[in-house]
């Protein structure tokens, strides 16, 4: 099977990541393009958007690569094959390969890199550690001619609206009577030019929060029967919180050192650091913050922190606060999301995904 390069985004944009959530120093989404409507029927995924990736998504025949770290942050003045921007940049748009990042948009997302990483331990989410930021819900009404109301409903299931807890579809529907004059110039779905028409209508309201508002106005516009489609947006007082990182349990006490062997084994990494908290220090539960996230510990509330990249000062101030950090390694905790969005991927869009082989640019000698 395939699936065009726009689809694909719609599809992780609605259903893995939250686009208006990423920072705003950060350049999640579309990278490199020729089109939209290219067909895609093998996809590879990588954490970096590296040469090495580049290469191995050409060679496998992949149409696109997903990366997790972005291929521009910095603004481009010039693009010179002397340089690995340069080179990375000429060499997939030679081969037709699209490249998408989805960076802090995944970190802030409902289920984001901390929850399946939570999931790969074995754990379970409590709820978020860092509040970053709340999204605003919308009302959304439309008037829908009698024996169209299903498509519209469809319509709004499709853009990720009309979802209040674990129900979907949600709507209320009211039956009145619309009614309009066509004007000149106008060419109605029915009626006749000057003349009042009266129809059996449905007032179909639902709720979208704020990233899928633009999504659920394009979806039902495409279903909609009348040529100009007549739709209410308001803006509610409620809103959903999201935060970075995650509290997690495994539901009983453990100790710092049979945490660490966890991390390890589960990750496959070749080593674990931690702030020289004795191995048998107990705890009853423990944060996740991927990547870089070590500077958060003061945010966290936490006692036992799981990241990436400590730092020296990062690891004393926190010892001495009383805060364990265990740095399993930025590549070793986000790497692994990737083949979540794979599986995803394959499963949903039936497009066939393929793993790039990739190590840590960190190596130690032993």
């Amino acid at each position: 099977m395939s699936s065009s390069i726009k689809n694909v985004i719609a599809f992780l944009e609605k259903n893995a990541v939250c686009q208006s959530r990423q920072y705003s120093w950060d350049n999640s989404g579309l990278q490199i393009c020729l089109s939209p409507e290219t067909e895609t029927r093998r996809a590879a995924l990588a954490l970096d958007p590296s040469e090495g990736a580049i290469n191995k998504a050409i060679d496998a025949g992949c149409e696109l690569l997903i990366t997790h770290h972005p291929l521009f942050f910095d603004k481009l003045k010039s693009i010179n094959s002397s340089n690995a921007l340069g080179r990375k940049i000429i060499k997939a748009v030679q081969a037709n390969l699209s490249i998408i990042s989805y960076h802090t948009s995944a970190d802030l997302a409902d289920f984001s890199l901390n929850d399946y990483l939570a999931e790969k331990l074995g754990a379970s989410v409590r709820g978020g550690l860092v509040k970053e930021g709340k999204e605003n819900w919308y009302k959304f009404a439309v008037f829908v001619p009698k024996g169209h109301e299903e498509a519209v409903r469809d319509a709004i299931d499709r853009a990720g609206a009309g979802i209040i807890g674990n129900y979907s579809k949600v709507t209320f529907n009211i039956e009145g009577t619309g009614t309009f004059l066509p004007m000149e110039g106008a060419n109605p779905f029915i009626g006749k030019k000057d003349e009042l028409e009266r129809v059996e209508e449905f007032r179909i309201e639902t709720v979208v929060t704020a990233p899928n508002l633009s999504r659920l106005i394009e979806e039902v516009k495409k279903v909609h029967p009348y040529e100009e489609v007549a739709y209410d947006v308001y803006k509610m007082e409620i809103g959903t919180e999201f935060s970075l990182g995650r509290s997690c349990s495994f539901g009983h006490e453990f100790t710092l050192g049979e945490f660490l062997e966890i991390v390890r084994t589960k990750l496959g990494c070749e080593s674990v650091r931690y702030n020289g908290f004795p191995l048998d220090t107990k705890f009853t539960g423990f944060g996740i913050i991927t990547g870089s996230g070590a500077s958060m510990w003061k945010q966290s509330g936490v006692k036992l922190l799981l990241t990436g990249d400590m730092k020296h000062h990062e690891a004393l101030d926190a010892y001495e606060a009383g805060v364990c950090l265990v740095d399993a390694g930025h590549f070793e905790t986000e790497r692994c999301y990737m083949e979540h969005l794979a599986e995803r991927i394959n499963k949903e869009l039936g497009i066939e995904t393929v793993i790039i082989e990739e190590s840590s640019p960190i190596k130690y000698m032993r």
